[in-house]
């Protein structure tokens, strides 16, 4: 059977699985006296609506004038593509949701049991780009930032372990839209206050730190992949809030070149683990990866 044929006769029970994690999640931050941000409505799968976004990609690529040959390349032209050619580029909405499904079956289950785990968001304020040269930012960057405090941790004497996502949104800072690279973190070993110890903060960086309630909800919102204008604003009362919106299709198309040239391996962090993780993290294949999602255990159907 094909790939695709199998996905298209699984996709409702993927979605329906999907939207669970999301009310998985929101009970077990409720249970711990937290609010989850999200609801499982905002959470889609569609076989239609993956074909119809990456179509949409190449209309904003050719629309801004960019090279558009070049981005095609660069993408799958369907599921089926996933098992006969090499891995794509994270501009690809086929490989975003394989790499979705590595990071919800492989490696929240890493993070998922014990005290001690938690979120970290962390952007560094030079890294920011202006419209027009997100070109100039490379990855490696970010994994800079995440070594660094593995190392610090490690001089202290606390050991850790660390998954990320290297994203990209669009802020806006006194009128001025930015690119803004930043990474999510998922960081079991240290305690909270060990993190604050060695997790950069104002003036130079952006960082927040949160316990994590439920690994697998933590995982969704990592691998989202939305082209996001975030922008602050002050509402009646006074206080501060943020409103996310979605890019311009100049933005947007900009956001996609660069995501275009990187490949998953560059965009995803990995430290503190054995070496070969990231290997089957590239390696996995979808159609298992799907079994082991739904947990099929007999081939069954498919």
């Amino acid at each position: 059977m094909k790939l695709s044929k199998f996905i298209h006769d699984h996709e409702f029970d993927i979605r329906d699985r999907l939207k669970a994690i999301v009310t998985e999640a929101a009970a077990a931050a409720e249970a711990a006296g937290r609010r989850h941000k999200g609801n499982a409505s905002s959470v889609t799968f569609s076989v239609n609506g993956m074909a119809t976004k990456q179509a949409n990609a190449v209309k904003d690529v050719r629309a801004a004038g960019l090279d558009v040959r070049t981005f095609k390349a660069a993408i799958h032209d369907g599921f089926d593509s996933l098992q006969r050619g090499p891995v794509k580029s994270a501009a690809c909405v086929y490989e975003r949701f394989r790499a979705r499904l590595t990071v919800l079956t492989k490696v929240m289950p890493l993070f998922a049991d014990g005290e001690n785990v938690h979120t970290v968001a962390l952007a560094k304020i030079r890294h920011r780009q202006p419209v027009g040269s997100l070109d100039q930012f490379r990855p490696a960057a970010a994994l800079r930032m995440v070594k660094t405090i593995h190392r610090r941790l490690g001089q202290r004497g606390v050991a850790s372990k660390v998954f990320g996502i290297v994203e990209v949104s669009l802020i806006e800072v006194d009128g001025k839209l930015l690119f803004e690279p930043h990474v999510h973190l998922i960081i079991k070993g240290p305690t909270r206050e060990e993190l604050k110890a060695v997790v950069p903060r104002h003036p130079r960086h952006n960082s927040r730190i949160d316990p994590v309630y439920h690994a697998g909800g933590s995982g969704l919102y990592f691998t989202k992949f939305l082209p996001e204008t975030r922008s602050g604003y002050e509402d009646s009362r006074g206080n501060q809030g943020r409103q996310r919106n979605v890019m311009q299709a100049s933005q947007r198309a900009e956001w996609l070149a660069w995501y275009a040239q990187r490949g998953t391996a560059e965009l995803v962090i990995m430290v503190g683990f054995k070496p070969g993780l990231m290997r089957r993290f590239l390696a996995a294949d979808l159609r298992e990866l799907v079994r082991e999602f739904l947990g099929i255990r007999h081939r069954g159907r498919g």
